[in-house]
């Protein structure tokens, strides 16, 4: 295995690439040679890429995860903060990728889902949006220098998200009891609310799962 730190700029122009591959074989009616030469493409590619997989324990903050650094200062590029997310990750192929903005304490979100995401016809799948809004209130935490593990993430779909246009979303804190802080988040098309959220997260969980994995590794060494 290659033990070399990522390039990100290769790591983001792959992710890049493989998210238009995923949404044409979603889309595809090639067949016979066609298929056949896209196919052993691929394999070429999965080949060439497999010896440099990193193998360890993954975040989302970096490849690898050996320990928890500290945040400086709450982030405001949650793109570069989070790169490997699989929401605004640049270097996640499965990222649509979305975009937050983070302004006066609220992350404000725009979001085009394609194919690979469709649920019912023509929308959203609900799941990718429970998924959205774990980010985006999760992303409202960590810019308010609050972040914690999600304990609970209520979701209510007003109407289908449609596939293929831009959405709109944003997510803000309630307020904070003890460690457990209370955020809400919306989501739109244009005008039309199409879903809400409010979730509680619990400050201090992340630090606890990263002295457990740092304790384990201890006593299995």
């Amino acid at each position: 295995m290659n033990h070399d730190p990522p390039d990100p700029s290769a790591a983001e122009r792959l992710a890049a690439i493989t998210r238009r591959v995923v949404d044409l074989v979603r889309r595809t009616q090639a067949h016979g040679a066609d298929a056949d030469e896209a196919l052993a493409a691929l394999e070429h590619a999965a080949e060439v890429l497999a010896p440099h997989a990193y193998e360890g324990a993954l975040q989302q903050r970096s490849l690898g995860f050996s320990e928890l650094s500290p945040i400086a200062a709450a982030p405001t590029d949650l793109a570069d903060f989070f790169p490997y997310s699989p929401i605004v990750g640049l270097r996640n192929p499965l990222a649509p990728p979305a975009t937050f903005d983070v302004r006066d304490g609220r992350v404000h979100g725009r979001v085009t889902f394609g194919a690979a995401y469709v649920g019912p016809p023509t929308s959203v799948h609900g799941g990718v949006i429970a998924a959205l809004f774990d980010e985006v209130l999760g992303s409202v935490n960590v810019a308010n220098e609050v972040g914690g593990m999600t304990g609970t993430l209520r979701v209510v779909y007003r109407k289908p998200s449609p596939i293929g246009c831009e959405l709109r979303m944003e997510g803000w804190i309630d307020r904070i009891e003890g460690r457990k802080v209370f955020a809400c988040g919306t989501l739109h098309h244009g005008d039309t609310l199409l879903a809400e959220a409010d979730g509680i997260f619990i400050q201090g969980a992340i630090q606890r799962l990263a002295e457990a994995r740092a304790e384990a590794a201890r006593q299995a060494g």
